[in-house]
């Protein structure tokens, strides 16, 4: 069986407000990536930035830079995981796709919209989670503020069939750095409780409304460990070999989830 993933992570300055610079920077940090790279992730919002500002907002139209990503995903034959602001039937969502080589595409809708900046206001928010299955293991898709709601992204396992929901729980992120107390810690809690790697993607640089964002882009292992980060404020995307046989070792090891609580959430 197969159990190293080549993957690269992308943590990128984004311009603010910008898709068509931003798709620009994002084709001189596709042409980095080596043909061994299966899977490249970026953060959320990449091609706007995490703007609420209304006016923008009300212009925005379909899903700009949709067709670029897939098209770069048919031409380099990776998959490509990219958050995107869009607009469909006339409804605004903070989507995170998941793109196949083939140009097919799944995605996720944001939960948990950050009412302290407004995202409530103009997105709708998604009623359900998205886990897709590639090269025998099973992601989880979740987008920034769904990192502080454990029961969103709560593994669950069938003693029935041995099967967990996921393995791996990937977030795209516009977290700022003067947060970074937070989510550092929870991205090893949610490793850790959901016997699970996390991987971390998340942009640098300040954006318009003063805020700057250090990135600390990191895979954490099932426990806790943090296996690879991104330097802090570095404009980078980095290739990895990652080693998913530690979820296994993890798991039988310490096999805690037999002794999960299991529930159905009323959303």
């Amino acid at each position: 069986m197969k159990r190293i993933l080549h993957l690269a992570l992308v943590q990128p300055k984004i311009v603010w407000e910008n898709v068509e610079a931003n798709l620009e920077q994002a084709d001189k940090l596709l042409d980095k990536l080596s043909d061994e790279t299966e899977l490249v992730i970026f953060p959320e919002a990449y091609t706007t930035g995490f703007s609420m500002n209304p006016r923008f907002l009300d212009k925005l139209e379909g899903k700009p830079g949709l067709n670029y990503f897939v098209n770069k995903a048919r031409e380099l034959q990776k998959v490509i995981v990219v958050g995107l602001f869009v607009r469909d039937n006339d409804l605004l969502y903070n989507r995170y796709y998941w793109i196949n080589p083939d140009g097919s595409t799944l995605f996720y809708n944001k939960r948990h919209l950050f009412s302290a900046a407004g995202e409530d206001q103009y997105f709708v928010k998604g009623h359900s989670r998205a886990i897709v299955s590639y090269e025998g293991l099973k992601f989880n898709l979740q987008l920034c503020y769904d990192l502080r709601f454990p029961v969103w992204s709560a593994n669950q396992y069938d003693p029935l069939t041995g099967q967990f929901d996921y393995d791996i729980l990937v977030y795209g992120a516009n977290w700022p750095e003067k947060r970074k107390h937070i989510y550092l810690p929870l991205l090893r809690a949610r490793a850790i409780e959901n016997q699970a790697i996390v991987i971390w993607s998340n942009r640098v640089g300040h954006d318009k409304q003063h805020m700057l964002y250090s990135g600390d882009s990191r895979i954490v292992q099932p426990s806790g460990n943090v296996e690879i980060t991104l330097k802090s404020h570095q404009h980078k995307v980095m290739e990895y070999a990652l080693d998913f046989s530690q979820i296994y070792k993890a798991r039988r090891e310490m096999p805690v989830s037999r002794d999960w609580d299991r529930y159905h959430l009323m959303l």
